[in-house]
């Protein structure tokens, strides 16, 4: 009942900040249907306050938060499930998680602050990369391009309110499994989008290299 209450608080939230603003509203639609043309509107700077940006940003941690744990919950008492997400997961990630795998509510507040900073961490790491390009870039231009692509995360809250209510076996492991691989490569081509636009960077180019580090983690 209590992840319920939490994912529907999440799509409250949601569509709260669509009714408030309605060029919010405007802008989560482009952001899906043309995203070439609302990433030119973050590098031209006209876009919704930071302040609404970062409570998308925390919707999306929220979303994934809620399905990870969940995922970590609902499989703790499987045979063998420790031992894909061993692999699955750096041990150092890993390690920590075995002591609260049966806290719900820690899990899903763990959940939602590493997702909230990755995502911080992200537009970091854009900015640092923006000093090498001719141009003036600012920490708000890579922050909004990073929420922005992430935002496909914000369909796990439907998956949320379905996913406590199934049987955790293997079907629903292989297209928890399927979901989270799909729409992690979303947000990822969203990303390399983005970038090129931001920094005007062919998209040959951008793909290409988005295309071998994705070649590199696989082999790795």
């Amino acid at each position: 009942l209590g992840v319920l209450l939490i994912t529907f608080g999440l799509i409250l939230l949601f569509f709260l900040l669509m009714n408030v603003d309605r060029r919010f509203r405007e802008y989560a639609g482009r952001s899906l249907v043309r995203p070439y043309n609302f990433f030119s509107d973050i590098r031209d700077r006209r876009l919704i306050p930071n302040a609404q940006t970062a409570v998308l940003s925390f919707i999306c941690s929220g979303a994934l938060g809620v399905f990870l744990a969940t995922m970590l919950v609902g499989f703790s008492g499987h045979d063998g499930a420790g031992r894909y997400f061993a692999k699955l997961l750096p041990s150092l990630v890993y390690a920590p998680l075995t002591g609260i795998s049966l806290s719900y509510s820690t899990l899903i507040i763990a959940g939602t602050a590493l997702t909230f900073s990755a995502t911080v961490l992200l537009a970091g790491v854009m900015r640092f990369a923006a000093i090498f390009i001719r141009g003036r870039y600012y920490f708000a231009d890579t922050y909004n391009i990073a929420v922005w692509s992430l935002q496909p995360l914000s369909f796990f809250l439907i998956y949320d309110l379905i996913v406590p209510r199934m049987d955790m076996d293997q079907t629903t492991a292989a297209i928890s499994l399927m979901l989270l691989i799909a729409i992690k490569l979303w947000c990822y081509f969203r990303l390399l989008k983005g970038a090129g636009v931001l920094f005007d960077i062919y998209p040959t180019k951008i793909y290409g290299y988005g295309a071998l580090f994705i070649a590199l983690v696989v082999a790795i």
